[in-house]
Parts: C-alpha cells; sequence; structure tokens
C-alpha cells in the first residue's frame, strides 16, 4: 500500500513538471484498484494522451485504466451524440465497404463493421475492420465529433496486422488529409519508436496547432516533435 501511495505521488509530481498538463485547472485523480485509474477532465488530447504515457512509464504497467476526459466544447451526450457518430463514420469514403451501425451488434454476413454506443458523452467503439489505419481513423473521427469527450476504441483488425512505425505515419498521414484545414501535401511525417516528426510549410499558427493535435489523436503515438514553419503572410 505504501509503495503505491509513494508511486501515485510520483506521478501527480511528474504530472505537474510537464507543461500540457494543468494540474491547478484541471486536476488529475490517481487511485490503484486492480490496477492504475486516472480519472478527470483535460484540457486537450495532448494532456489525456501525455499523462497516460507518464503513468505507464513510471508504473511500468502495460495497461493503464484510462478515464480522463476532453471537456467538450460543445455539450452533447447520449443519443444526440450517438446519431452524430454514426452519421461522421458512415459519411467517411474510407468506410465505404465497412457497415456503421449504432450498439455492438454486428450486422449479418458482414465482414468489416463498426457498432458505436454511448456512455454520457463517452464514444465506445465496436466490431471488425481490415487494417490498422481503419482502425486508427475509425478513433480520430470519433474524437472530431463535437461532444465527443472521450474515446474507447475496442475495434478488432482481421487479419491481424503487425503495428510499426511505418504505420503509425500511414495513419498520421490518413489523418492529416482528411482534415480540411491543412494542406497535408505541404507536411512530411517521420516516425521513430512511435515519436512523430512533422517537416514542412503550413499556413499559420493555427494550422501548425492543428497539424500536432492531429497527431495526438492517432493512438499509438508516444511523443511529436514540431518543426513545421509557418509561411510568412
Amino acid at each position: 500500500m505504501q509503495a503505491q501511495k509513494q508511486l501515485m505521488t510520483a506521478i501527480l509530481a511528474a504530472f505537474g513538471q510537464d507543461g500540457d498538463i494543468n494540474l491547478h485547472e484541471y486536476p488529475i485523480h490517481i487511485s490503484y484498484h486492480t490496477t492504475l485509474r486516472l480519472e478527470g477532465e483535460v484540457a486537450n488530447i495532448i494532456a489525456k494522451r501525455k499523462a497516460r504515457r507518464i503513468a505507464m512509464q513510471l508504473s511500468g504497467l502495460m495497461i493503464i485504466e484510462d478515464r480522463l476526459r476532453l471537456r467538450p466544447g460543445e455539450r452533447r451526450n447520449g443519443k444526440a451524440l450517438q446519431d452524430a457518430l454514426v452519421d461522421a463514420l458512415s459519411q467517411e469514403p474510407a468506410f465505404r465497404d465497412i457497415a456503421v451501425r449504432a450498439g455492438h451488434t454486428a450486422p449479418d454476413g458482414a465482414d468489416q463493421w463498426i457498432g458505436i454506443d454511448v456512455d454520457g458523452c463517452v464514444a465506445c467503439l465496436d466490431g471488425q475492420v481490415g487494417s490498422l489505419s481503419h482502425r486508427r481513423l475509425a478513433e480520430v473521427i470519433a474524437w472530431w465529433v463535437p461532444g465527443s469527450c472521450n474515446v474507447q476504441n475496442h475495434l478488432r483488425v482481421r487479419p491481424a496486422e503487425q503495428d510499426n512505425d511505418d504505420e503509425i505515419s500511414d495513419a498520421i498521414r490518413m489523418v492529416l488529409e482528411k482534415d480540411a484545414m491543412l494542406h497535408a501535401e505541404n507536411i512530411t511525417i517521420h516516425t521513430r519508436e512511435r515519436q512523430v516528426t512533422l517537416e514542412g510549410l503550413v499556413h499559420g499558427p493555427e494550422q501548425r496547432r492543428m497539424a500536432v493535435y492531429d497527431c495526438w489523436y492517432v493512438p499509438g503515438v508516444h511523443a511529436v516533435r514540431d518543426r513545421l514553419q509557418v509561411l510568412s503572410q
């Protein structure tokens, strides 16, 4: 018990030293049940991903119960959020051969499907898709839907694929190309040991910020190095 308390104290101290995690405005509660649990509201996806990563590194645990939620810009939950998620994923061209539906029941005869359930403002994805890139893209689109404060991604990949840095880069490329705010053709992506480096040109500080955020939305990314240059107006 004492060791667990010391671990939780060390994790909170590490959170406090990270410039992207604002414990004063967004306190994080850490508890230890059958595993380490993080709870609270955070400002953005960067704080959420970094908090989980720090907890994993300091604890040595491969599984963290991450209940951290983003503060949504738009309050929408329940069926309204579920309908918006179904619409967003159904309209994605990359999922044209994937059945998208509310609930977690597989459609008859469907090899690939995405089921969507909602618990408050938390989106829960279940089903089966054909690639890791599709699994990652589905999660990012769910994050992008206004009102979504957390995404639990339980999608399975069949046939199974081996994850690697090139796969992460491919998924990020797909995500950046989906972001209407960006000119993704001007951005180069390098991934090494799950650490992403962005290089190239963007047309303003907001585009630069969004490119970095888009990387963090992609599950499996451990760090993002921003080497983008803003074109002078």
